[in-house]
């Protein structure tokens, strides 16, 4: 009894410190989150259907849910000794090898994909264990089958094969689903400005991408007047969308989020950081794969797979950011759930017209709904001033 009490301490990492920012090694873990986007937005830009689309989206939702897990476990575990970073870069090096992975994941490179998966999960659970910050050591407990039925789930699609690896992504798949409904972060503890300020960097690290899928498309031929048009445009395109998020929302949201009973913060966290956070970075993705085709060949009509996949990219985007704002009560949504549908209309620009002219086109709704959100913020408070000028006479 005497020396599990004083091993338990030894076990246990310091509590990390309120308000300390994010480390450079959760910066350095995050370059293979670039390479992972990069990955999937190469798997949607050579499917030759749906079913890439499909392949595309199971595997950001497996990658993304461990992912954020380590967000969840840096914010209680702050790597900054031995003992903790070196479980944080041998996970690293786990994620490296499922992104190597992507293009092939559902054929000759499943096994690597399944096992590296496999050994994230252990790190994570062991390396959360260690947690000091309230009750997450005992939570882990509760997540960690569920994990580890992702994985199995993952290992049955190496099993099978390409004709039916996708019952085992759908089995994953659906258990990260009914983990997310059951509520079954409850327990866990969080450092909110850490929290808010880790997932900000998630949102840069996609936009990111769409960025190098601009810088790709042109190709060099920056020298050609529609090419330089077209990248010009993308920027401004981009611009509006990192505006939407980090003109207001991003610090907004850390307030909000900080001010919620620490029994709901877990809940919350799912909600506006992970399912949110999930359908801003599929809509980035979505859109940088049209941004390589469109900034590649302004000058050309796109297919109707590929008009609707960029017009869907902004529109998903939009439709995280309403999601977003209206868990965390940052501010009006309806400019945001207007322009999400009006994005889709850009489609058959285009289709009848060229790639460059929906570019422009869905930059136009995006400006609009970033000057009507902002004009929707003023409101208020102009009818506030109104009412009390009606009182006063």
């Amino acid at each position: 009894m005497w020396a599990m009490t004083v091993k338990r301490p030894r076990l246990q990492a310091p509590r990390p410190v309120d308000g300390a920012p994010v480390t450079t090694l959760e910066l350095f873990f995050d370059l293979v989150f670039v390479f992972s986007v990069t990955q999937l937005t190469g798997l949607v830009l050579h499917s030759h259907g749906a079913s890439g689309y499909l392949h595309a989206g199971a595997v950001l939702v497996v990658i993304f849910w461990m992912y954020d897990g380590y967000a969840w476990l840096s914010n209680n575990v702050g790597p900054n000794s031995a003992s903790t970073r070196i479980p944080m870069l041998l996970a690293m090096t786990g994620f490296l090898v499922m992104a190597i992975a992507i293009p092939n994941v559902f054929g000759h490179t499943a096994w690597q994909f399944a096992v590296a998966y496999l050994l994230v999960v252990a790190l994570h659970a062991w390396s959360f264990t260690r947690s000091s910050l309230g009750s997450s050591a005992v939570a882990i407990r509760g997540i960690l089958p569920y994990n580890l039925a992702i994985g199995l789930g993952l290992v049955l699609a190496a099993t099978l094969g390409p004709g039916h690896a996708w019952v085992g992504w759908t089995l994953s798949v659906l258990v990260i689903v009914v983990t997310v409904l059951r509520n079954n972060e409850s327990g866990f503890s969080l450092r909110a400005e850490h929290f808010a300020e880790r997932h900000q960097l998630i949102i840069i690290i996609a936009l990111g991408e769409t960025v190098i899928a601009t810088g790709l498309g042109a190709g060099g031929h920056i020298d050609k007047a529609q090419i330089l048009a077209a990248v010009l445009i993308s920027m401004a395109l981009i611009a509006g969308l990192w505006w939407l998020y980090f003109g207001a929302d991003d610090a907004r949201a850390s307030h909000a989020f900080a001010s919620i009973a620490p029994e709901r913060m877990a809940h919350e966290a799912i909600q506006a950081y992970f399912i949110a956070h999930l359908l801003h970075i599929a809509g980035l993705v979505l859109l940088a794969a049209g941004l390589h085709l469109v900034v590649h060949a302004p000058g050309h009509q796109l297919g109707a797979r590929m008009a609707l996949t960029m017009a869907a990219g902004c529109s998903t985007y939009l439709a995280g950011e309403v999601l977003f704002r209206a868990r965390l009560g940052l501010g009006a949504v309806l400019p945001l759930a207007v322009g999400s549908v009006a994005l889709l209309a850009t489609t058959t620009a285009g289709i009848w017209a060229t790639g460059l002219v929906q570019l422009g086109a869905m930059t136009v709704v995006v400006a609009a709904v970033v000057g009507a959100s902002a004009l929707a913020e003023r409101q208020p408070t102009s009818a506030s001033e109104g009412e009390l000028d009606i009182g006063n006479a």
